[in-house]
């Protein structure tokens, strides 16, 4: 597998059992068991075209003992029992964030999440902040010419010490220290100033995007202060 985002949730995988939401062609949960990563799998997805060329891959790896496939709608039809990770990889943040609220059981056991937004990431940290998961860790990776950030969370019943602004919500735990860091950041604080510059286009929201454009530039100092 060299698909660096799939890598990185593997990376941030604690081990046992894990649910690869929107698993597509289960190539996360054969490398996953592939690697003594995890035990076993739960691939699912909602439509059932992907989940037969999962079930192909799956056989064609010799793993069908150990990875099952399910047709579900997020964690909708997924057996909580024994789960340890539930990945969530490839959607939108808004669309991650509802699939969490519908598992209650993700924070009854404390299950590791490990989620990679390909947009609305702002939606998803507020969230996860909101609602009592602790953000662990979080790593970058690039595809080709895009570069993402990778989520580890559990759930903790606490608010996190550290505030929820703009930094926070475009940028994450993301560290500067890398290239791939810098990269990401650099990518979140361009997109601070095009979100602030559209809103100054209204006279009434100036302070508002002020505040867009002053997180764009402390993201770049961090990145510069990095170097």
């Amino acid at each position: 597998m060299n698909d660096h985002r799939l890598l990185t949730c593997a990376e941030l995988c604690a081990g046992g059992r894990a649910v690869d939401v929107g698993t597509d062609h289960a190539y996360l949960p054969v490398y996953l068991v592939e690697q003594g990563i995890c035990e076993s799998c739960i691939a699912c997805d909602i439509n059932g075209k992907p989940l037969a060329s999962a079930r192909e891959n799956i056989s064609r790896a010799g793993l069908s003992d150990r990875i099952e496939t399910l047709l579900s709608d997020g964690l909708d039809n997924v057996p909580a029992e024994g789960v340890t990770d539930v990945i969530i990889a490839g959607m939108g943040g808004e669309l991650i964030a509802d699939i969490i609220s519908r598992a209650p059981w993700l924070k009854e056991r404390k299950v590791n999440l490990v989620l990679q937004p390909m947009t609305k990431w702002d939606h998803l940290r507020k969230y996860l902040w909101e609602n009592g998961f602790e953000v662990t860790a979080e790593l970058p990776c690039r595809e080709g010419k895009f570069t993402y950030s990778v989520i580890r969370a559990v759930y903790s019943g606490a608010k996190p010490s550290h505030p929820c602004g703009l930094d926070y919500l475009y940028g994450g735990k993301v560290s500067p220290e890398t290239e791939d860091g810098r990269a990401y950041l650099l990518r979140q604080a361009q997109r601070l100033v095009s979100v602030g510059e559209g809103i100054g286009r209204d006279p009434a929201r100036a302070e508002e995007s002020r505040e867009y454009l002053a997180a764009a530039e402390r993201l770049r100092a961090l990145c510069e202060a990095s170097e």
